[in-house]
């Protein structure tokens, strides 16, 4: 197990440079600090115990997957099923190991454009990526990726103006398409709801039907994807939201008259939607009963969500809770271009004070999601240092 260091490393990561060049948003897993089943010493890892089970033919018989697709043929999803009861969401993390996110696919929202009725690889493909493969995953597993994080637009196909939150089934058969690529190639897959739209905000709206519909849809979108998941083994993940569970449920992207959330009640509503998240998934019954939930912190944001205003949902299962935070910090480096170098003493306890606040959720048998972090790409390429700021990161995720 390594541990943070608090003085610029000279070193240069050539190999991880590359690695995260490739990937724009990285999602990492912390446990409570046992190194076991982690290879913390190569980004090429992928001895964490996820293929325990195997993924070859002899799982073919198992039933999450679906006769037919439209991005053509049959598709058989390998995955058993199985739920390991006595496995904790403390233990849970360590297996999920370091993760990506297959960003700018199904959350690409393109609605407005294509309406609610084109192919669903239309919107996949909205903000110009490729359509999703198996061999793409495989690609991401090799690499060393051991969980994949799909972040959804759900209303894409559900026309929840009229009162209508059916979830068009060809969108649900491409996301579980996609998970089933995951699944083959022997990954854990966290499946949300993203920004999608900014429909959040219609829990910020200065009408009370608008709140409640807001609920409404919430808890039917939950429904529908957990019941098409109810079948599927405890690597399939359900994260209760994105960022925009926080601050943002007061966005006027689709509510215009929202933003009547005082700071406390954004609090407030956040608590309700992940208690709704949790009771909703859980009365589906199946695997979902014992399944692992991803709870988004508020706003994502660490010192946020470590707030005493901010609570866990309660849960009929035990020890079956994560909670996810992002890590973007300092904004200027990671986001935009204000900044150009990180690694002063003060920027590495900056980072280590900051996440080690998560420990108040490790200290309670909560494993924790870092969904996403990274160092955004200028023109001329990788900014200076982002390796080593990758790396402690990482590090603190294996102290903690």
């Amino acid at each position: 197990m390594k541990t943070p260091i608090n003085w610029k490393r000279k070193r240069k990561l050539a190999e991880l440079t590359a690695l995260i060049a490739a990937a724009a948003l990285g999602l990492t897993a912390c446990g409570d600090g046992s190194p076991d089943g982690r290879n913390t010493e190569s980004a090429g890892n992928s001895g964490t115990g996820v293929e325990e089970r195997g993924t070859g033919a002899e799982n073919e018989s198992a039933d999450p997957g679906q006769e037919g697709n439209e991005s053509g043929g049959a598709f058989v999803c390998v995955d058993d099923g199985t739920i390991r009861q006595e496995l904790t969401a403390l233990e849970v993390v360590e297996l999920m190991g370091n993760g990506i996110n297959l960003g700018n696919t199904m959350e690409a929202y393109g609605r407005n454009d294509l309406g609610t009725e084109a192919e669903a690889t239309r919107y996949e493909t909205f903000w110009g990526q490729s359509v999703t493969t198996q061999e793409m995953l495989d690609g991401m597993k090799a690499a060393g990726f051991d969980t994949l994080r799909l972040p959804v637009a759900w209303t894409n196909m559900m026309a929840f103006e009229s009162g209508d939150y059916t979830i068009n089934s060809a969108y649900l058969d491409r996301v579980e398409e996609i998970a089933g690529y995951a699944r083959n190639a022997g990954m854990y897959v966290i499946i949300n709801d993203h920004w999608d739209g900014g429909w959040w905000g219609m829990f910020g709206s200065a009408s009370e039907d608008t709140r409640k519909q807001a609920m409404e849809l919430y808890k039917s979108m939950w429904t529908q994807i957990a019941e098409r998941f109810r079948d599927y083994s405890d690597y399939i993940i359900f994260e209760s939201g994105n960022e925009e569970l926080g601050f943002r449920l007061n966005d006027t992207d689709i509510a215009e008259d929202s933003g009547t959330l005082s700071d406390d009640e954004c609090y407030t509503v956040t608590n309700e939607i992940n208690q709704a998240f949790v009771d909703t998934v859980r009365a589906t019954g199946g695997n979902n009963a014992n399944r692992f939930l991803l709870i988004a912190g508020f706003g994502t944001d660490i010192k946020n969500t470590c707030s005493s205003k901010y609570k866990m949902p309660t849960d009929s299962a035990k020890d079956k809770l994560l909670i996810s935070v992002h890590y973007y910090d300092p904004s200027g480096y990671c986001i935009n271009a204000s900044l150009s170098t990180w690694g002063t003493k003060q920027d590495y306890q900056t980072m280590n004070d900051t996440l080690a606040l998560m420990t108040k959720f490790t200290d309670q048998g909560y494993g924790v999601i870092i969904g996403e972090y990274g160092v955004l790409l200028e023109s001329s390429g990788l900014k200076e240092n982002a390796a080593d700021y990758t790396q402690n990161l990482l590090n603190n995720c294996d102290l903690y």
